[in-house]
């Protein structure tokens, strides 16, 4: 798949304690135990935000870093010249992006992981988990629930397509509450189509049908 013109991963010089705080809280919604290793973790923490639509990691490679999602949107999908463009899984603000059997394996992935614009995150590297988890051996249990949670991204399509018509697209928005109805940005429209398994022109009609809706309801 071709690169997007102009798209960056930047590095922050400063990471806002606010986003700080939103990981830790999210580690501590998992294991309170998490606060112990709070100063040694966030000194491996780097900080980017995206330009445009970078990639996180491509097909082939090994996924040696995980990424909490601080604001944005990021996805994961195949491509292959025969079937193209494929999204399977969508991470929003407040999640962990990875391929956890990869990241736990060392093995090379078929997926690649791709930022939305303006996505910021809080990077940390396979390396640097090993490192805390020979000084934090109560690891386990906060490894197994990130694990355990990116299962449940991975049915949570199957589960979505069980749906039809608008009410698919309305459950889809359910989900991801980040995401807005109303939003245009074509970006996003190609990755919601693909996830969703609808072509553009029936997403933008269902959509429509929906506003359409919701607006005689306000009346």
């Amino acid at each position: 798949m071709k690169e997007y013109k102009n798209s960056a991963l930047v590095r922050k010089e400063l990471i806002s304690p606010a986003y700080y705080d939103q990981f830790f809280n999210y580690l501590s919604s998992i294991s309170s135990g998490s606060i112990q290793y709070r100063t040694h973790l966030k000194d491996k923490l780097t900080g980017y935000y995206s330009k445009r639509n970078p990639y996180l990691l491509k097909a082939d490679e090994i996924c040696d870093k995980c990424w909490f999602i601080s604001k944005g949107i990021v996805f994961a999908f195949y491509y292959d010249q025969n079937h193209g463009f494929s999204v399977h899984t969508i991470f929003e603000a407040g999640e962990i992006a990875m391929l956890p059997d990869s990241f736990m394996t060392g093995e090379p992935g078929n997926v690649f992981l791709m930022a939305c614009p303006d996505t910021h995150l809080l990077e940390i590297n396979a390396v640097d988990v090993e490192d805390i988890y020979e000084q934090y051996p109560e690891r386990e249990r906060i490894t197994e629930m990130i694990l355990a949670y990116q299962g449940r991204k991975y049915q949570e399509r199957d589960r979505l397509l069980r749906f039809i018509g608008k009410d698919r697209v309305i459950e889809f928005y359910r989900v991801f509450p980040g995401l807005q109805l109303t939003d245009k940005k074509m970006i996003m429209q190609k990755v919601i189509s693909s996830y969703l398994m609808l072509s553009g022109p029936r997403l933008s009609k269902l959509r429509r049908e929906i506003m359409d809706e919701q607006e005689l309801q306000l009346v």
